[in-house]
C-alpha cells in the first residue's frame, strides 16, 4: 500500500497493478499518387497508457512523418516528427490513441521499417 504524509494526517491509498506488453512488427506502405497512412498501433485498452518504443525506417525514397494522435484524432506533439530513410527514432508518450506513419504523396515508392512499443497501463 502506498502512503502519503501531510503535515496533519497520514493517508494511504491502494497500490495499482500495472500491465506491461511489448510488441514489435514490420511495417510497409507503397505510395502511388496519394498520401498513405500506416497505422502502427491503436490503443483500445486504457486512456491512461504510456508507450515507449522506436520506429525504424529502413528504406524509402523520401522522409516520413510519425504522428501520435489523441482520441479526437488531433496530434499530441507540438511539431511534426520527421524521419529520414536509414534512421530510427525512440519515443515515450502517454495518453495517445493512435500511432501512425504518414507517407508523402509527392514521392512514389515503397517504404519499409520496423515498429516496436512497450505499453504500460494500470489495471483497475
Amino acid at each position: 500500500m502506498a502512503c502519503n504524509s501531510t503535515g496533519t494526517a497520514l493517508t494511504c491509498c491502494t497500490d495499482k497493478t500495472f500491465v506491461q506488453d511489448k510488441v514489435c512488427t514490420p511495417w510497409s506502405g507503397t505510395v502511388v499518387a496519394t498520401e498513405v497512412l500506416v497505422i502502427n498501433f491503436t490503443n483500445n485498452i486504457n486512456q491512461n497508457i504510456v508507450g515507449t518504443g522506436y520506429l525504424q525506417f529502413d528504406i524509402g525514397p523520401a522522409d516520413i512523418t510519425l504522428e501520435f494522435l489523441d482520441s479526437t484524432g488531433a496530434s499530441i506533439t507540438a511539431a511534426p516528427i520527421t524521419i529520414t530513410p536509414g534512421t530510427s527514432l525512440a519515443f515515450t508518450y502517454r495518453r495517445f490513441s493512435v500511432i501512425q506513419v504518414k507517407l508523402p504523396a509527392a514521392t512514389a515508392g515503397t517504404y519499409q521499417g520496423e515498429f516496436c512499443i512497450t505499453t504500460r497501463y494500470p489495471v483497475q
